[in-house]
Protein backbone atom coordinates (compact mmCIF):
# COMPACT_ATOMS: atom_id res chain seq x y z
CA UNK A 1 0.00 0.00 0.00
CA UNK A 2 1.37 3.39 -0.89
CA UNK A 3 1.44 6.48 1.33
CA UNK A 4 -1.38 8.29 -0.49
CA UNK A 5 -3.86 5.36 -0.11
CA UNK A 6 -2.95 5.04 3.58
CA UNK A 7 -3.67 8.66 4.29
CA UNK A 8 -7.01 8.49 2.51
CA UNK A 9 -8.10 5.40 4.51
CA UNK A 10 -7.06 6.96 7.82
CA UNK A 11 -9.12 10.02 6.97
CA UNK A 12 -12.13 7.94 6.32
CA UNK A 13 -11.78 6.09 9.65
CA UNK A 14 -11.24 9.24 11.80
CA UNK A 15 -13.07 12.49 11.27
CA UNK A 16 -10.94 15.67 10.96
CA UNK A 17 -11.07 18.15 13.91
CA UNK A 18 -13.45 21.05 13.71
CA UNK A 19 -12.20 24.61 12.85
CA UNK A 20 -12.60 25.69 16.52
CA UNK A 21 -10.34 22.93 17.70
CA UNK A 22 -7.82 23.82 14.98
CA UNK A 23 -7.85 27.51 16.02
CA UNK A 24 -7.10 26.65 19.66
CA UNK A 25 -4.32 24.33 18.60
CA UNK A 26 -2.86 26.96 16.32
CA UNK A 27 -2.75 29.46 19.21
CA UNK A 28 -0.88 27.02 21.45
CA UNK A 29 1.60 26.24 18.66
CA UNK A 30 2.38 29.88 17.94
CA UNK A 31 2.88 30.62 21.62
CA UNK A 32 5.49 27.88 21.76
CA UNK A 33 7.25 29.09 18.62
CA UNK A 34 7.30 32.84 19.56
CA UNK A 35 6.68 33.31 23.27
CA UNK A 36 5.97 36.82 24.64
CA UNK A 37 9.14 38.89 24.72
CA UNK A 38 10.75 39.39 28.11
CA UNK A 39 14.28 40.27 29.18
CA UNK A 40 16.66 37.41 28.82
CA UNK A 41 19.28 36.85 31.49
CA UNK A 42 22.12 36.48 28.96
CA UNK A 43 21.30 39.89 27.42
CA UNK A 44 21.49 41.49 30.85
CA UNK A 45 24.80 39.81 31.49
CA UNK A 46 26.19 41.07 28.18
CA UNK A 47 25.06 44.61 28.94
CA UNK A 48 26.74 44.50 32.34
CA UNK A 49 29.93 43.13 30.87
CA UNK A 50 30.00 45.83 28.22
CA UNK A 51 29.56 48.53 30.85
CA UNK A 52 32.37 47.05 32.91
CA UNK A 53 34.65 46.92 29.86
CA UNK A 54 33.95 50.54 28.98
CA UNK A 55 34.64 51.59 32.54
CA UNK A 56 37.89 49.62 32.55
CA UNK A 57 39.26 51.21 29.36
CA UNK A 58 41.80 53.95 30.16
CA UNK A 59 41.36 56.82 27.70
CA UNK A 60 44.59 58.77 27.29
CA UNK A 61 44.08 62.41 28.13
CA UNK A 62 45.75 65.26 26.29
CA UNK A 63 47.50 67.29 28.93
CA UNK A 64 48.31 70.83 27.95
CA UNK A 65 51.40 72.02 29.83
CA UNK A 66 51.41 75.39 31.41
CA UNK A 67 52.40 78.09 28.96
CA UNK A 68 56.16 78.52 29.08
CA UNK A 69 58.18 81.46 27.66
CA UNK A 70 60.13 80.56 24.51
CA UNK A 71 63.59 79.25 25.13
CA UNK A 72 66.14 82.05 24.83
CA UNK A 73 68.27 82.03 21.69
CA UNK A 74 71.89 81.04 22.16
CA UNK A 75 73.75 84.05 23.38
CA UNK A 76 76.09 85.58 20.82
CA UNK A 77 78.72 87.99 21.94
CA UNK A 78 78.02 91.33 20.24
CA UNK A 79 80.70 92.55 17.86
CA UNK A 80 82.51 95.79 18.48
CA UNK A 81 80.41 98.85 17.76
CA UNK A 82 81.74 100.55 14.66
CA UNK A 83 82.32 104.27 14.56
CA UNK A 84 80.53 106.11 11.72
CA UNK A 85 83.69 106.24 9.63
CA UNK A 86 84.43 102.56 10.25
CA UNK A 87 80.87 101.55 9.34
CA UNK A 88 80.98 103.61 6.14
CA UNK A 89 84.38 102.26 5.10
CA UNK A 90 83.17 98.74 5.80
CA UNK A 91 80.48 99.34 3.15
CA UNK A 92 83.16 100.63 0.78
CA UNK A 93 85.24 97.53 1.50
CA UNK A 94 82.31 95.27 0.67
CA UNK A 95 81.88 97.06 -2.67
CA UNK A 96 85.61 96.68 -3.39
CA UNK A 97 85.49 92.95 -2.66
CA UNK A 98 83.08 92.51 -5.58
CA UNK A 99 85.55 93.86 -8.14
CA UNK A 100 87.34 91.44 -10.52
CA UNK A 101 90.43 89.84 -8.99
CA UNK A 102 93.39 90.25 -11.35
CA UNK A 103 97.04 89.55 -10.53
CA UNK A 104 99.27 91.76 -12.71
CA UNK A 105 102.40 90.65 -14.52
CA UNK A 106 105.64 92.41 -13.78
CA UNK A 107 105.97 93.65 -17.37
CA UNK A 108 102.56 95.35 -17.36
CA UNK A 109 101.73 98.96 -16.58
CA UNK A 110 99.30 100.62 -14.21
CA UNK A 111 97.31 103.06 -16.32
CA UNK A 112 95.89 106.06 -14.45
CA UNK A 113 93.68 108.85 -15.74
CA UNK A 114 92.64 111.68 -13.43
CA UNK A 115 90.54 114.77 -13.97
CA UNK A 116 92.17 117.65 -12.17
CA UNK A 117 90.52 120.71 -10.72
CA UNK A 118 89.55 122.86 -13.69
CA UNK A 119 88.85 119.89 -16.00
CA UNK A 120 92.33 119.01 -17.26
CA UNK A 121 93.06 115.30 -17.76
CA UNK A 122 96.23 113.81 -16.39
CA UNK A 123 97.45 110.36 -17.49
CA UNK A 124 100.27 108.11 -16.35
CA UNK A 125 101.67 104.68 -17.19
CA UNK A 126 103.58 103.23 -14.25
CA UNK A 127 105.68 100.06 -14.54
CA UNK A 128 104.32 97.29 -12.30
CA UNK A 129 107.76 95.91 -11.37
CA UNK A 130 109.47 99.29 -11.68
CA UNK A 131 111.95 97.87 -14.22
CA UNK A 132 110.38 99.30 -17.38
CA UNK A 133 110.17 102.86 -18.64
CA UNK A 134 106.79 104.45 -18.14
CA UNK A 135 105.21 107.68 -19.27
CA UNK A 136 103.59 110.58 -17.45
CA UNK A 137 103.62 114.23 -16.47
CA UNK A 138 106.87 115.44 -14.96
CA UNK A 139 107.43 118.19 -12.44
CA UNK A 140 107.22 120.81 -15.20
CA UNK A 141 103.74 119.65 -16.19
CA UNK A 142 104.92 118.08 -19.44
CA UNK A 143 104.69 114.45 -20.52
CA UNK A 144 107.99 112.65 -20.38
CA UNK A 145 109.50 109.21 -19.86
CA UNK A 146 109.40 107.84 -16.34
CA UNK A 147 112.67 105.88 -16.18
CA UNK A 148 112.52 102.33 -14.90
CA UNK A 149 115.23 100.88 -12.69
CA UNK A 150 116.94 98.16 -14.69
CA UNK A 151 118.21 95.07 -12.92
CA UNK A 152 121.67 95.82 -11.54
CA UNK A 153 121.20 99.55 -11.90
CA UNK A 154 122.16 102.04 -9.23
CA UNK A 155 118.57 102.86 -8.37
CA UNK A 156 115.57 101.66 -6.45
CA UNK A 157 112.71 100.13 -8.42
CA UNK A 158 109.32 101.45 -7.39
CA UNK A 159 107.08 98.40 -7.43
CA UNK A 160 103.40 99.17 -8.17
CA UNK A 161 101.99 95.85 -7.00
CA UNK A 162 102.84 94.53 -3.55
CA UNK A 163 101.98 90.87 -3.16
CA UNK A 164 102.87 91.18 0.54
CA UNK A 165 100.18 93.81 1.14
CA UNK A 166 97.92 92.28 3.83
CA UNK A 167 94.29 91.34 3.40
CA UNK A 168 93.51 91.58 7.12
CA UNK A 169 92.56 95.08 8.41
CA UNK A 170 94.68 94.95 11.58
CA UNK A 171 97.67 93.63 9.66
CA UNK A 172 97.08 96.40 7.11
CA UNK A 173 97.29 99.03 9.87
CA UNK A 174 100.69 97.64 10.88
CA UNK A 175 101.78 97.55 7.24
CA UNK A 176 100.76 101.18 6.68
CA UNK A 177 102.60 102.34 9.78
CA UNK A 178 105.73 100.41 8.82
CA UNK A 179 105.66 101.74 5.25
CA UNK A 180 105.04 105.32 6.38
CA UNK A 181 107.85 105.02 8.88
CA UNK A 182 110.16 103.75 6.12
CA UNK A 183 109.18 106.42 3.55
CA UNK A 184 108.47 109.39 5.82
CA UNK A 185 110.43 108.54 8.94
CA UNK A 186 107.28 108.49 11.07
CA UNK A 187 104.27 106.28 11.65
CA UNK A 188 102.09 109.06 13.09
CA UNK A 189 98.57 109.78 11.85
CA UNK A 190 99.97 112.63 9.77
CA UNK A 191 102.42 110.33 8.00
CA UNK A 192 99.93 107.51 7.46
CA UNK A 193 97.18 109.73 6.06
CA UNK A 194 99.61 111.47 3.73
CA UNK A 195 100.51 108.05 2.38
CA UNK A 196 96.87 107.07 1.77
CA UNK A 197 96.52 109.05 -1.44
CA UNK A 198 99.58 107.35 -2.89
CA UNK A 199 98.83 103.81 -1.80
CA UNK A 200 95.16 103.94 -2.87
CA UNK A 201 95.76 105.20 -6.43
CA UNK A 202 99.44 104.64 -7.29
CA UNK A 203 99.42 100.92 -6.51
CA UNK A 204 97.52 98.07 -8.11
CA UNK A 205 95.53 96.37 -5.37
CA UNK A 206 93.55 93.18 -5.53
CA UNK A 207 89.98 93.34 -4.15
CA UNK A 208 90.85 91.77 -0.79
CA UNK A 209 93.78 94.16 -0.34
CA UNK A 210 91.73 97.26 -1.14
CA UNK A 211 88.96 96.07 1.18
CA UNK A 212 91.50 95.60 3.97
CA UNK A 213 92.87 99.10 3.31
CA UNK A 214 89.44 100.70 3.70
CA UNK A 215 88.65 98.77 6.87
CA UNK A 216 92.10 99.53 8.28
CA UNK A 217 91.57 103.28 7.98
CA UNK A 218 88.33 102.89 9.92
CA UNK A 219 90.37 101.47 12.82
CA UNK A 220 92.71 104.46 13.10
CA UNK A 221 91.79 107.08 15.69
CA UNK A 222 91.50 110.61 14.33
CA UNK A 223 89.95 109.71 10.97
CA UNK A 224 86.40 110.97 10.48
CA UNK A 225 83.60 111.41 7.95
CA UNK A 226 82.74 114.74 6.37
CA UNK A 227 79.35 115.21 4.71
CA UNK A 228 78.64 117.39 1.69
CA UNK A 229 82.04 117.34 -0.02
CA UNK A 230 82.67 117.21 -3.77
CA UNK A 231 85.42 115.79 -5.93
CA UNK A 232 87.30 117.83 -8.54
CA UNK A 233 84.44 117.37 -11.02
CA UNK A 234 81.86 118.65 -8.60
CA UNK A 235 80.31 115.26 -7.82
CA UNK A 236 78.71 115.10 -4.38
CA UNK A 237 80.20 112.62 -1.99
CA UNK A 238 81.19 111.68 1.53
CA UNK A 239 84.70 112.58 2.58
CA UNK A 240 87.15 110.68 4.76
CA UNK A 241 89.22 113.30 6.51
CA UNK A 242 91.70 114.00 9.27
CA UNK A 243 92.98 117.11 11.06
CA UNK A 244 96.75 117.57 10.72
CA UNK A 245 98.73 118.21 13.88
CA UNK A 246 98.68 121.88 14.85
CA UNK A 247 95.71 122.67 12.59
CA UNK A 248 91.98 122.97 13.12
CA UNK A 249 90.61 122.48 9.60
CA UNK A 250 89.99 119.03 8.18
CA UNK A 251 91.87 117.65 5.19
CA UNK A 252 89.84 115.34 2.95
CA UNK A 253 91.97 112.49 1.62
CA UNK A 254 89.21 110.45 -0.03
CA UNK A 255 85.78 111.21 -1.51
CA UNK A 256 83.31 108.33 -1.89
CA UNK A 257 80.04 108.04 -3.75
CA UNK A 258 77.39 107.85 -0.97
CA UNK A 259 75.26 105.35 -2.94
CA UNK A 260 77.74 102.95 -4.52
CA UNK A 261 80.54 103.47 -1.94
CA UNK A 262 83.08 103.65 -4.79
CA UNK A 263 85.98 106.03 -4.34
CA UNK A 264 85.64 109.10 -6.55
CA UNK A 265 89.01 110.64 -5.77
CA UNK A 266 89.78 113.85 -3.88
CA UNK A 267 88.55 117.45 -4.04
CA UNK A 268 91.61 118.26 -6.17
CA UNK A 269 91.74 115.20 -8.45
CA UNK A 270 89.07 112.67 -9.36
CA UNK A 271 89.61 109.15 -10.68
CA UNK A 272 88.56 108.61 -14.27
CA UNK A 273 90.32 105.29 -14.98
CA UNK A 274 92.55 102.78 -13.21
CA UNK A 275 93.48 99.73 -15.28
CA UNK A 276 96.21 97.31 -16.32
CA UNK A 277 97.73 97.63 -19.82
CA UNK A 278 100.56 95.83 -21.61
CA UNK A 279 102.62 98.80 -22.72
CA UNK A 280 103.18 102.49 -22.00
CA UNK A 281 100.78 104.94 -23.69
CA UNK A 282 98.26 102.18 -24.28
CA UNK A 283 94.70 103.24 -23.45
CA UNK A 284 92.57 100.95 -21.33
Amino acid sequence: MDEITLVRELGEEKRLPSPDRLAAARTRLMSEIDPPKRPRRWAALLAAAAATAIAAVTVPQIVTPNAQPPAPAPSVAPGPKLTPVAAFLDQAATAAENEPDVVPRGDQFLYLRFIEWGGDANEAWLSIDGRHDGWGVDQDGKYATIPGCAVGGDCRAVVRYRADMPTDPKAMVAWLRATARKDFGSDSLDAVTKYLGTVSTRFWMRPAQRAALYRAIGLIDGVRLVEGVTDSRGRDGVGVAWVPTGQTSEVVVWVFDPKTFRMLGTPESSIDEIALVDRARQKA
